[in-house]
């Protein structure tokens, strides 16, 4: 039997990156886990502030509540700040997962201590309270953000300059033994990935869906 899992955009998204989360989640995905993602048709084209996470959440929740048990096994909510999971959880009654909580105990089994890297300061400072809510603030040792619009992330050239600068910085100065994405679905060049000299980094959103397939196939899921 297959495992379905709806994953639902925390952005009212172009068809182009709908597309490009859909096949870094496909990806990933194992041979018998089928994934959809789903776009918000109403909901924040960027998430820059508190009020366009708030929107967030708002419009997540009414995504996730048209969610039919018949249709879907789980839900991944496609955004580290982890938008409206619980609330989801208990409205539908599908295993609803939210990537950071995902994510933060299996950094802590593989290192002593994590950087957050974030595309600007605002996301990095609310993704460091999401991170003290769930416990774990003792393990960071900084937030760093790239500095860049969310359409200059999408610009490879600029994006790998200053995600290079970023992974530099918290290797040499912070002295960061892992480092967690500020976004569940970015890729990284080899050159890019050759700058974090070997610590491990995590992408919230891939390892979210790992976790869940090996609950759903040990049948941990219900």
């Amino acid at each position: 039997m297959s495992f379905r899992v709806k994953i639902i955009s925390p952005l009212k998204a172009t068809e182009a990156d709908i597309q490009r989360r859909q096949r870094r989640y496909n990806e990933h995905a194992g041979p018998d886990t089928k994934v959809e993602v789903f776009n918000l048709y109403e909901g924040p084209v960027a998430l820059n502030t508190l009020g366009d996470l708030l929107f967030c959440e708002h419009a997540v929740f009414q995504e996730g509540v048209k969610t039919d048990r018949h249709d879907f096994d789980a839900i991944l909510i496609d955004c580290v700040f982890d938008a409206a999971i619980d609330a989801l959880c208990e409205e539908t009654g599908i295993p609803t997962f939210g990537p950071t909580r995902t994510t933060l105990p299996i950094i802590c089994l593989v290192a002593s201590n994590f950087s957050i890297i974030a595309r600007i300061e605002r996301q990095s400072e609310l993704l460091s309270q999401l991170v003290r809510k769930y416990g774990y603030s003792d393990h960071i040792v900084s937030t760093r953000s790239l500095g860049i619009s969310y359409e200059e992330a999408k610009e490879e050239k600029t994006f790998n300059e200053a995600m290079i600068r970023q992974l530099k910085l918290v290797i040499e100065k912070d002295k960061a033994s892992a480092v967690m994405m500020g976004s569940t679905t970015m890729a990284l060049a080899d050159e890019v990935a050759a700058a974090a000299a070997g610590i491990p980094l995590f992408f919230p959103g891939m390892i979210a869906l790992r976790v869940m397939e090996n609950l759903w196939f040990d049948r941990l899921i219900i």
